[in-house]
């Protein structure tokens, strides 16, 4: 039988040391920033993973103002779009200061420990996606191969795979690159869409997809596709990958679920 102080241990608020900072906080204990998610085990992930300040630092985009990029203000990358093969884009948070910091430390430094956090974090673009559409797959934007090489993991896929965890939903690799491109960042909105021009192409068929595979193929139903991605700025990247997808897929719908929009 459990004693009465080991019982209270138990339901004590439970030490943990944020992901970031380091600092250590007491799970469920004092007031926390609001998380727009609904998805318990991504909450979970968040609550337990980062401190009441670091959680504060996190620009949820709550209300946007594009319906097609998701951007919380006018945009007019949008507006000037003259061809749009997907169909809308809705990001998790602002890509300020504060995330480019987050960001650069898991892709850039290798802590990979923020690969749940991120994950989760990406759930505040899916779900606004999934009240409105059922998904039959998630794939995400490939990185090129120098930089596998070279950074060791594809960021954008595993964030991609966790959040497909999260949902229940089945991921599978559905682009590939066909020639390498410079850092994007370095780049103005003009250069990023051309140099993005003719980058990816869709894998191969058969596709492992079970059922997805033959209904990719099929001339009635449409089969929806969501695409992730870690940064979404001009839509460069979201608009190649999504025409490399309906060349091979006619019937397909693509979605795009970003980690941050710039």
């Amino acid at each position: 039988m459990i004693g009465a102080s080991k019982l209270l241990a138990l339901l004590r608020p439970q030490g943990r040391n944020c992901l970031l900072c380091g600092q250590t906080f007491q799970v469920g204990g004092g007031r926390r920033a609001p998380i727009p998610i609904r998805n318990p085990a991504a909450r979970k992930v968040l609550d337990e993973g980062f401190c009441a300040g670091c959680i504060s630092r996190i620009p949820w985009i709550v209300t946007i103002a594009c319906p097609i990029c998701g951007r919380p203000e006018r945009c007019g990358d949008c507006l000037r779009r003259r061809e749009r093969p997907f169909v809308k884009c809705r990001g998790a948070v602002r890509y300020d200061d504060a995330m480019k910091e987050w960001l650069a430390l898991y892709k850039y430094r290798g802590l990979e420990r923020l690969e749940a956090a991120f994950a989760a974090m990406l759930a505040a673009a899916v779900e606004p996606l999934l009240g409105e559409t059922r998904f039959d797959v998630v794939t995400s934007v490939p990185i090129a191969p120098l930089r596998l090489a070279d950074r060791g993991f594809d960021q954008a896929e595993r964030v991609a795979r966790g959040m497909a965890v999260l949902y229940r939903l089945p991921y599978r690799p559905m682009l590939r690159r066909i020639r390498h491109t410079g850092k994007q960042s370095f780049k103005g909105r003009k250069d990023r869409i051309e140099d993005m021009k003719g980058t990816f192409a869709a894998l191969s068929p058969p596709l492992a997809l079970g059922h997805v595979s033959e209904a990719l193929f099929s001339p009635t139903d449409p089969v929806r596709i969501m695409l992730v991605d870690d940064i979404y700025t001009t839509g460069a990247t979201m608009t190649e990958c999504s025409r490399a997808l309906l060349a091979a897929y006619p019937n397909a719908e693509v979605y795009g679920a970003l980690w941050a929009r710039s």
